[in-house]
């Protein structure tokens, strides 16, 4: 796997959320907004923990990683 920050890391994790975006619709069809948004939620916060316990990320990434989505959805903050 290539290392974060490298070009083809930044295209294979463009084409995985590519294919995410995929599946959106048939959920947004099916479940409420807020349901898609806590499912992918959990997502996101079960692939961290995995991301810690197998030593491919420390607690201070896995935070950088929720900062920096904070940040996108909250610019002015």
């Amino acid at each position: 796997m290539p290392k974060p920050g490298t070009r083809e890391f930044q295209a294979q994790v463009q084409a995985c959320a590519a294919q995410v975006m995929t599946y959106l619709p048939e959920l947004a069809r099916r479940h409420s907004p807020l349901m898609v948004l806590a499912a992918l939620s959990e997502h996101v916060g079960g692939g961290l923990y995995l991301c810690q316990k197998a030593g491919a990320c420390s607690p201070a990434q896995a935070r950088a990683v929720l900062q920096d989505i904070e940040e996108r959805i909250f610019p002015d903050r």
